[in-house]
């Protein structure tokens, strides 16, 4: 089997300098944007209910800038704020930087070396190009980070980090140019993903997922954990490694849907431990030559991770092993417990056949105590591509498995179509409304005002059994709190949802 997983992460490159028109003095001041609409010579200006950033803004090191109060931030084409110092961006509800033109768009943050305090906090970030961090441990929280589109060196992701720890939390990235998150292949980066919604980045479908990571330190590890990870293009893989150097990852309780690919950890020098993640239906590009794997690991017997407790359904490839990577899905033989395998594994099928793990390599691994779907060792068996296949191969040592009766499944069953999502939500112009039915019926969705006013009718259909989606484009409504209603025979259900133009 020949699979083809490209990934695009880019060595250390330094952007040319971009001088500013105005810097703070560097004379450990606190500055607010009053205060630098006065002082920064028309740099800073605010008109018409809004600020406005004219040029380049440098916070210099020992000053602090602090945004606390709710506000519009409108920059010009190209321009940044670069921070030496520190910013703090920590409004009671929100603060929206947005592009003076949305066509003729900004660049975005620039944090170096000592802005570790810096902190951006319910903050919106729109129409620009990326929050770049260069050797700065921050915080970014709660934000809501879309539609950076701006084509530029300056950050190739809407957060690019480089020999950074920072803390990413509790945000909505969506619709970005190309990767949500990514860092250099050969700059050694750990910092903590957590609790995020990352969904339907790389809009330009570009061959990169949406969290795309090279070298981490060894300690700490990189954490990537609680996200929810959804695409919508269908190059743009879920979390992808390539490690220039070598990396050390814990990846869990994530739920990864309806990307090209789950996880790939595409390289040598990889220790990773891949735990309690739901991995779903990652095969919307279809092509199994080209991807479609919930997890695939491709690389030297450098490369080893533990993968336990996974639920790992409905793609393209169960688990897929290339190269000599060692991974362990489950040794009940050693006196460890952390490796006791407790995955599921089912119903990973292309071309007319399941393939719940393919172990492309010449060596042996272990993938004990899991449950493949079924109890029959025969049928397992037949998901499992190993050396009873080809000689070539190394076996795969998968029994004793478990039984249906010694685990409770997260399996989306029918019973369980009662499912309603919408993201991204809040949302601008449009959204995805996801919702199962356990039986055909007639569907109704409509859209009310804040006032209960129907104000458009979306669907108006019979649908068969199953999970659907559809689109709303809200592009000629005004912002402002809507209601969506589904209705059917033995469906009700509704959802408030967000407009923020």
């Amino acid at each position: 089997m020949k699979k083809i997983i490209y990934l695009v992460l880019f060595l250390a490159a330094m952007n040319s300098e971009i001088f500013a028109n105005y810097s703070t003095p560097g004379t450990n001041k606190r500055w607010n944007l009053d205060s630098l609409v006065v002082n920064s010579g028309g740099v800073v200006t605010f008109s018409s209910g809004s600020y406005n950033i004219n040029d380049t803004l440098i916070i210099s090191a020992s000053d602090t800038v602090s945004i606390l109060n709710n506000g519009i931030l409108r920059l010009a084409q190209s321009v940044f704020i670069d921070v030496y110092g520190t910013l703090k961006i920590m409004p009671p509800d929100s603060v929206k930087i947005t592009a003076q033109d949305t066509v003729a768009k900004y660049l975005g943050f620039r944090f170096n070396e000592f802005a570790d305090a810096s902190v951006l906090q319910k903050m919106i970030m729109e129409y620009g190009n990326s929050i770049r961090l260069l050797d700065c441990d921050m915080l970014i929280n709660n934000c809501i980070i879309r539609n950076n589109t701006q084509n530029s060196t300056f950050g190739n992701a809407a957060i690019s980090i480089f020999r950074s720890n920072a803390i990413i939390s509790n945000n909505k990235i969506f619709r970005n140019r190309v990767a949500a998150i990514q860092s250099g292949a050969n700059i050694a980066s750990s910092p903590q993903i957590i609790d995020n919604e990352i969904y339907e980045n790389n809009i330009n479908n570009a061959n990169v997922p949406q969290i795309n990571w090279g070298a981490t330190l060894s300690n700490p590890p990189m954490i990537i954990r609680g996200n929810k990870i959804r695409g919508l293009y269908t190059n743009a893989g879920g979390i992808a490694m390539l490690a220039v150097g070598s990396a050390n990852v814990i990846i869990e309780n994530n739920e990864i849907k309806f990307n090209r690919y789950g996880i790939a950890l595409l390289s040598g020098n990889i220790n990773a431990v891949i735990n309690n993640n739901i991995i779903d239906s990652n095969n919307i590009q279809g092509n199994p030559a080209l991807g479609g794997s919930g997890i695939n690991l491709s690389g030297n017997s450098t490369l080893v991770a533990i993968i336990k407790r996974n639920y790992i359904r409905g793609n393209l490839w169960g688990v897929t092993i290339q190269g000599t990577a060692k991974p362990n899905l489950g040794n009940v033989f050693n006196l460890d417990t952390s490796d006791n395998g407790l995955n599921q594994i089912y119903g990973n099928w292309n071309t007319g056949k399941i393939y719940d793990l393919f172990n492309n390599t010449p060596d042996s691994i272990y993938a004990q105590n899991n449950y493949w779907g079924t109890t029959i060792q025969d049928s397992i068996e037949a998901h499992i591509f190993h050396r009873n296949d080809s000689l070539a191969l190394g076996y795969v040592n998968y029994i004793p498995f478990r039984t249906v009766t010694d685990i409770k499944t997260k399996e989306l069953s029918i019973t369980n179509y009662s499912i309603l999502n919408v993201y991204p939500n809040p949302f601008n112009p449009e959204t995805t409304i996801e919702f199962g039915l356990n039986t055909s019926q007639f569907i109704q969705i409509n859209i009310y005002d804040i006032s209960g006013k129907l104000i458009e009718t979306i669907l108006n259909k019979n649908l068969n059994q199953g999970i659907h989606r559809l689109n709303w484009n809200a592009g000629k409504r005004n912002s402002g709190v809507y209601f969506l209603r589904i209705t059917g025979k033995d469906y009700n259900k509704t959802q408030k949802i967000l407009l923020l133009k």
